[in-house]
């Protein structure tokens, strides 16, 4: 670390860049989570939030358009739910924006600074002529010209001034401190990535802050002249420049727009700017993933036109083009050479570093070009460009280069891991080697018949002693001392003594061999490694690449082995996390984590893409193995007689089903022999890897399953409508029984477990697309990314609406079974458990449940359960406010008024049929608004009912000892509540977290009885008891009794009424509110009855008095199945009315 980032000044210029990085991550991470509702049109008026999503016009006249919002109840509530659901989004939106705000201001703050000289010792010059401090300064101006451009591309400019004026709505202007200053900087451009370029885009845009002159010239300057990373050290080579600084070109790009007079009038500075950075290459990438054609972005300016004129000459292009061409082959010809099994070793890369050095430098740098200008806009090149080399050759480079420079990576870093035991190894075998040959012409040695030379004798021990000297922590003169001791040994070959003893030479031989290991031992050093992660560097097409998916899954699907190279492109572009990262780790900064998490995850995102063809293909050939085991494959009996064996064999058949089998499992050993890979901070596990893909593809394969298949045909009526509809049911029964099936069969061939996969995602998709219909009746919505259903590496698709009312398959279906039972067109018969037409033909009954258990399963029938609930509590709410509407002040007082003359309910009031008739008068409004509530609220329930009974049935079948444990659990905390209750000081009640877990499996085994749910909290509703009481005998008119099925029927079966749905949506009502509801309204029911008897009896045209009036058998009907419904106690009835008239009414 630089003197200037030891000190207080280059701490915070470090930690204004490092929020930069962080700013732009998070810029980038929201942009993929913009309401719809803020990117719609602005001439959208047909959006559900038109009236409450306003752009900067909102600010123009605040007053009048909050007044509407007011005035309309609808657009209130509607105002209202988006702020509940909204607000937490906004404010992080708004935290972004003021970040950006507030980070270029920090910076134009430390100018001041600077200028003031509140940093001893420091000014604006001096930074810029620091190595540190002029990277810095460069990096804070680019990062906030980066931070503009990416806002304007990924978040368009009404949706920012919609979320701005949201917020601003929401929170309120005084407690938004910079709400101006941000809305200055915020506010729209007009630009649109395809529509036309505005005029003076994009140098007004960044001339909404004001930036000092001197200072914008003064780091243009820095970037137009010095290499301010020293990449050149990297890049060598001429040929490379524009490659060596394309970090400062990226720089120059974006803060030219600070500078526009540079752009239009300096031509000559443009010229030498071009010259210098962009003489080979015009698309540019500004951002990670974000490239530019300076042929198109630098084309309203008239000097930087004229200097890019030069090198977007005709001739000029198809020479960098032919050039970079025939380099695709060649280097691709050295990479298969080196990529050669054993050729790449430690021997070869010590003895040919540069070498291959610079051949990772070419491989990378026309991989660079290429991959950058195939992408041209520019029209007369872009075709030329494209067929001079194709994508499978890019391929081949791109994916060998990769597997070249890992190797080649593990290898050197194992050079250097090594690299003093090494040295010290190849010292010791020299100096041995030494130690011999002064040995040997000592002539003292057995057997050596060579005549004593005690010069040389001296001499080789005089270097053995030199050799055994050389330190290698001072690897510089260690060199140097080498380089002479070979020269020596070298030139003491020519006496007559040495060069006529081939043994002498050997050894001076092998002795020279480790010295010049120990010299090329040296000279691997960490900045090898160093450069190599430069040249390497890939982050400029962490977008690109995906041009390049389809050409990948293609070879992959060709050759499943090629995913074994594939791990090191992955490797590669695991680049995009150093620069992003760099400053922040080096400030300390808590964004780390965050920002890295961001990176890597986006990674961690294409390489599932990219494999996400095996699993692919594995459902493709699973596909063929369903026809097989479906329709084709003939079970075998447990017992065959010998002559009919040959008619089991099946044996092409069998053929075709063992090599579909073989094919599934080559297609997934590619990726289950991959090594477990860190991908920035993400850890890939192969077998994970392959499981996620293989649950995707699952996962994607039930729901477009589920989609098509539940998709029914409004316009059909009766016994077309009802077969279609079981015709459906069936039809995706077994389509799901026959995937299930060859999925179960080939879980060992991929090595996992196949029905545990089967149920984890079926049961998440039945659960995700009930949560997102249930979204329709909530006020506080569950967005796709809050869903916990949701996931980023196994996501559930989302398919567009069918239709105007529900919003995936489960809306439909559940809707389908509504109006499979409409009271208008069905009868419910309760002996039958179903519902029947007009001709006494089921419609809807066990049948229809057993074809939706084939259907959907357990978890579709739980999920029809829930969705069903939130019908219910929606027709609740419903009917509440539409109570609360109709009981004025006066409609209240009356009800007092009739509750007062009817009391006490034992008793027979005078005039009881008048009351009766004045309150039905007054309530009429009211009660006719009930029916169709309360009848839709009992359809539901028996709904409810018959799928409880039909999971209760599944379960005690499938899993009786499952049923056995739930039921004797159920039954024990019940013990414990009712114990709690009558001893509170000595018994505790049931653990918490207990009684929610047994709740949700009880209610999946079908152990719960919905008539007795409370649906909602509500406040208690005046004269509730009596207005049902009045409804009930308003609705007992327009029925009568069925002798054929023994129920209450519609008179008129067109009038949207049934008996048991009637009496069921009563009992569900008053069960949401206190119990002493109940027993007045049996207390009305009874009063009733017995006022018509006596008021039959005492009419002069009564019979003998053995026969009840028929309003009054009516009611003994209701009364009889409200009892049976709700299980209530005769007893309770026998308090109110009289036994004897329940006993003596029949059902004739």
């Amino acid at each position: 670390m630089t003197d200037f980032l030891s000190n207080v000044a280059g701490q915070t210029l470090l930690s204004i860049v490092a929020r930069g990085s962080a700013i732009i991550a998070e810029l980038r991470r929201l942009s993929d989570h913009i309401p719809a509702v803020f990117l719609r049109p602005a001439n959208d008026s047909k959006s559900k939030y038109a009236r409450i999503i306003l752009d900067f016009n909102y600010l123009k006249n605040a007053d009048e358009y909050e007044e509407k919002i007011e005035k309309d109840e609808e657009a209130t509530e509607l105002d209202e739910e988006f702020r509940e659901n909204h607000l937490q989004l906004l404010e992080r939106f708004y935290a972004l924006f003021e970040s950006i705000h507030k980070y270029i201001s920090d910076w134009l703050s430390f100018l001041d600074e600077l200028a003031e000289g509140t940093f001893v010792q420091h000014t604006t010059e001096g930074v810029l002529l620091d190595v540190e401090g002029k990277q810095l300064m460069a990096e804070a101006l680019y990062l906030y010209g980066c931070m503009l451009l990416l806002m304007d591309l990924r978040i368009p400019g009404l949706a920012r001034e919609r979320i701005l004026m949201s917020y601003y709505r929401y929170k309120g202007a005084a407690t938004i401190p910079n709400i101006d200053e941000v809305c200055k900087l915020c506010r729209s451009t007009g630009y649109s990535p395809s529509g036309k370029r505005p005029r003076g885009y994009p140098e007004n845009y960044f001339a909404r802050i004001k930036i000092p002159r001197a200072t914008i010239q003064m780091i243009v300057s820095r970037l137009r002249s010095d290499d301010i990373y020293n990449r050149s050290k990297a890049y060598p080579s001429p040929e490379h420049r524009s490659t060596a600084l394309a970090t400062q070109s990226a720089m120059l790009y974006t803060i030219l727009y600070f500078a526009p007079q540079i752009l239009n009038e300096r031509t000559s500075m443009m010229r030498e700017i071009v010259d210098k950075h962009f003489s080979d290459n015009w698309v540019v990438p500004f951002q990670m993933g974000f490239a530019v054609d300076l042929s198109q972005a630098w084309e309203p300016y008239k000097s930087a036109r004229a200097a890019l004129d030069n090198i977007l000459s005709k001739n000029n292009v198809a020479e960098v083009t032919t050039r970079y061409a025939k380099a695709v082959v060649n280097l691709n010809q050295m990479l298969l050479k080196y990529l050669t099994k054993g050729v790449l070793n430690q021997q070869f890369v010590m003895n040919r570093i540069r070498q291959l050095m610079n051949h990772a430098r070419s491989c990378n740098v026309t991989l660079r070009w290429f991959l950058l200008h195939r992408t041209t806009m520019h029209k007369k090149y872009r075709e030329s460009i494209r067929k001079a080399v194709s994508a499978d050759q890019l391929l081949d480079l791109m994916t060998n280069t990769a597997q070249f420079e890992l190797l080649l990576k593990n290898l050197i870093q194992h050079l250097l891991n090594t690299k003093e035991s090494r040295w010290s190894n190849y010292k010791s075998e020299a100096k041995s080697r030494l130690d011999d040959l002064s040995e040997y012409f000592s002539g003292e040695k057995a057997l050596t018949r060579v005549k004593k030379n005690s010069n040389l004798q001296q001499w080789f021990k005089k270097l053995a002693e030199q050799v055994g000297n050389l330190d290698f922590n001072n690897a510089v003169v260690a060199g140097r001392n080498i380089a002479h001791l070979i020269r020596h040994l070298e030139e003491v070959e020519q006496f007559h003594q040495i060069e006529s003893s081939l043994q002498v030479k050997a050894f001076l031989s092998d002795t020279r061999d480790y010295m010049t290991r120990m010299i090329r031992t040296v000279n691997v050093t960490d900045s090898v490694l160093a450069d190599l992660e430069t040249i390497s560097d890939f982050a400029y097409a962490c977008e690109l690449i995906n041009d390049y998916t389809q050409h990948l899954h293609h070879r992959i699907k060709s050759k499943p082995s090629t995913v074994l190279l594939l791990r090191a492109t992955f490797l590669k572009l695991a680049s995009i996390l150093s620069l992003p990262l760099v400053r922040i780790t080096q400030c300390g900064s808590k964004d780390d984590i965050s920002v890295a998490e961001y990176y890597s995850g986006g990674l961690v995102k294409y390489i599932r893409k990219v494999l996400e063809i095996v699993p692919q293909s594995v459902f493709n050939t699973l596909a063929l193995i369903i026809d097989l085991l479906t329709h084709k494959m003939k079970p075998v009996p447990t017992k065959v007689e010998r002559l009919h064996l040959q008619n089991y064999s099946q044996l092409t058949e069998r053929y075709t089903l063992a090599r579909a089998t073989h094919q599934v499992s080559v297609f997934t050993r590619g990726i289950l022999n991959m090594k477990t890979t860190l991908v920035g901070i993400v850890k890939l596990d192969p077998r994970q890897l392959l499981e996620d893909g293989i649950r995707k593809e699952l996962v994607r394969r039930i729901a477009s399953a589920l989609h098509t298949r539940l998709v029914f045909n409004s316009k059909e009526r009766g016994d077309r409508k009802l077969a279609d509809f079981e015709a459906k049911l069936k039809a995706l029964g077994d389509e799901l029984t026959g995937f299930r099936r060859s999925f179960e069969y080939i879980q060992d061939y991929i090595q996992m477990y196949g029905l545990k996969i089967w149920q984890e995602e079926f049961s998440r998709i039945i659960a995700y697309n009930v949560e997102q219909e249930c979204n329709a009746f909530l006020k506080k919505k569950v967005f796709d990314w809050q869903s916990i259903y949701q996931s980023d590496a196994i996501p559930i698709p989302q398919f567009q609406r069918l239709d105007r009312t529900s919003v995936n398959f489960m809306g439909r279906l559940v809707r389908e079974l509504l109006a499979q039972t409409d009271p208008a067109k069905t009868v419910y018969i309760e002996c039958n458990q179903g519902w029947y037409d007009a001709n006494l033909r089921e419609v809807v009954g066990i049948r229809t449940f057993d074809f939706l258990y084939r259907g959907v399963g357990v978890f579709g029938l739980s999920g029809v359960d829930r969705l069903v609930c939130f019908m219910i509590v929606r027709d609740m709410n419903i009917l509440i406010r539409m109570y609360r509407k109709q009981m004025d002040f006066q409609r209240a007082k009356m009800i007092s008024g009739l509750i007062d003359e009817l009391k006490p309910p034992t008793s027979i009031p005078r005039n009881a049929s008048k009351i009766y008739t004045h309150g039905m008068d007054k309530m009429s409004r009211l009660l006719r608004q009930m029916a169709r509530v309360v009848v839709s609220i009992g359809t539901a329930q028996l709904l409810r009912r018959q799928v409880a009974n039909q999971l209760n049935f599944l379960c005690k079948l499938d899993s009786k000892l499952l049923s056995c444990s739930l039921s004797a659990v159920n039954s024990a905390l019940l013990a414990d509540v009712k114990a709690h209750y009558l001893r509170p000081d000595s018994k505790e009640y049931p653990a918490n977290p207990l009684l929610p877990e047994v709740s949700k499996h009880l209610d999946t085994a079908g152990f719960n009885n919905p008539l007795t749910k409370i649906y909602i909290t509500s406040e208690p509703l005046h004269g509730l008891a009596f207005t049902i009481f009045l409804f009930v005998i308003e609705m007992l008119g327009k029925l009568k009794w069925s002798k054929d099925i023994s129920t209450l029927v519609a008179k008129n079966p067109r009038g949207g009424i049934d008996g048991a749905p009637l009496v069921v949506g009563v009992i569900t009502i008053l069960k949401q509110f206190h119990s002493s509801n109940t027993t007045k309204f049996i207390g009305y029911l009874a009063q009733y009855v017995t006022s018509a008897v006596n008021s039959e009896r005492g009419s002069s045209k009564s019979s003998s008095g053995t026969e009840l009036p028929p309003q009054a058998v009516k009611a003994l009907l209701f009364l009889e199945q409200f009892c049976s419904f709700s299980k209530m106690s005769r007893k309770l009835v026998d308090g109110l009315l009289p036994s004897y008239l329940m006993d003596r009414f029949t059902h004739e």
